[in-house]
């Protein structure tokens, strides 16, 4: 019986040691890849400040970066596996087995130029010299895309790579007619950027707008439409005067598809709630933004982080409360089934156990019978080692005190009965 005991606490301990090591595991942090790139970029620099920001708020999810060369790199690693995350520009590339987290940056490209090279609308800008930024090479893409749009062929155009510390020198050596700026303008202005386009310009530019934004928009997946409101450049009076029709662009966030929904719905409640946290070290952080999760949005938004946006995410017990409870039926009937097992091995030893009481009750009607004395020490003798068998039993537990009670009982006869035997074989 204690056997029995022993065996089921030890499986008790067992099934709490799995479920402890379980929560343990589960309450490790969990570490994503995410791929960025190039280093130093404003994408790179934004995937830095999530880093830092989940490790001092010990969040249950951390990321380790994985630089690489830029946005189509950068989504190569998510589809080949070798990333769960990436920050990237969509307009460049997206991967095809990730969808969008979160928004993290919007930009609103735009031309401009002075009031001498008389440009004044785009279809202006065939025989000129259109400066854009050389980093990442996806500005040319986009510069070319916007050209079409107007029937300005790539030829009809020279397109002038600069890096931004080249952009104010050729502007000012006359050796661009206008700039395709792509990062100088977004949900918050970048004041460094606007400083370089001041400097380069003057304080009175002529900003020329996209206005077949919408057109752009439904040819292109990752182009967007928007405005650049009234006062983003600065200055009194305000520059531009007027909102600006152009296009939007956006830096995403995205998340392989293959992650669990609970998962990349933490990932985004985490990252927006370091807005607050990291807002005067990297102002820039301010922009994240939530991405639409109407069906037909352009680009899909991984569904966890839908799930959170929308309000919808599941708690743990609403993910797992089935399985705790099929959990708790099938541990109460495990509980059953080896109780009833262990009453039946119970029953089995006791009623091996008793068996030796009829072995001694055959034994005494032999021992009344014997004619040989021989024999009869022998006979004297099995009852001892049936004795040494109960008395083994009994330290087992496979006996209670009333079955002792009957095998003294038997002991005492056969004992009774040698000697009685004895003595009539002496008078003989």
């Amino acid at each position: 019986m204690r056997r029995g005991v022993l065996t089921i606490v030890a499986a008790l301990l067992a099934i709490l040691g799995a479920i402890a090591t379980g929560f343990y595991v589960y309450s490790q942090p969990h570490v994503l890849r995410l791929a960025v790139g190039p280093l130093g970029s404003e994408d790179a620099r934004m995937a830095a400040a999530f880093v830092q920001g989940l490790n001092r708020d010990k969040a249950d999810i951390r990321i380790r970066l994985i630089l690489t060369e830029g946005s189509e790199d950068s989504a190569r690693r998510i589809d080949s596996g070798q990333a769960d995350l990436a920050l990237l520009r969509p307009d460049i590339a997206m991967p095809s087995t990730a969808d969008t987290v979160l928004i993290t940056r919007r930009t609103y490209p735009f031309f401009i130029t002075t009031k001498e090279t008389a440009i004044g609308r785009i279809a202006d800008l065939r025989g000129r010299k259109v400066g854009v930024g050389r980093s990442p090479a996806g500005n040319v893409t986009l510069l070319k895309r916007v050209l079409a749009q107007y029937e300005v062929r790539p030829e009809e155009v020279e397109i002038v790579g600069l890096a931004q510390e080249e952009i104010v020198p050729a502007a000012k050596e006359k050796r661009i007619d206008a700039f395709f700026s792509v990062n100088a303008v977004g949900s918050h202005a970048n004041n460094d950027g606007l400083r370089r386009l001041r400097s380069a310009w003057g304080e009175d530019p002529v900003l020329i707008p996209i206005r077949e934004a919408d057109a752009l928009a439904a040819h292109y997946r990752a182009i967007e439409s928007g405005e650049i409101v009234r006062g983003a450049l600065g200055g009194d009076p305000p520059r531009p005067a007027e909102s600006l029709q152009t296009i939007s662009i956006t830096s995403r966030l995205v998340a392989a598809q293959s992650l669990d929904d609970t998962l990349v719905g933490n990932l985004t409640k985490d990252i927006l709630g370091l807005r607050l946290t990291l807002a005067t070290e990297l102002p820039a952080i301010q922009a994240l933004e939530t991405p639409s999760t109407d069906k037909d949005a352009p680009l899909p938004v991984h569904s966890g982080a839908a799930a959170y946006i929308d309000g919808e995410q599941e708690s743990f017990f609403d993910r797992y409360g089935d399985w705790f409870y099929i959990g708790a039926m099938v541990l109460s009937a495990l509980g059953t089934g080896g109780a009833a097992i262990l009453g039946r091995e119970s029953a089995n030893r006791r009623r091996r156990a008793m068996s030796g009481l009829d072995e001694l009750l055959a034994l005494l009607a032999v021992i009344r019978s014997c004619a040989d004395e021989a024999e009869l020490m022998r006979l004297g003798r099995e009852a001892d080692l049936i004795l040494s068998q109960v008395l083994a039993d009994y330290a087992k537990g496979d006996l209670d005190a009333s079955a002792l009670a009957a095998y003294r009982l038997a002991i005492d006869q056969v004992g009774r009965a040698v000697a009685e035997r004895q003595r009539a074989l002496a008078e003989d």
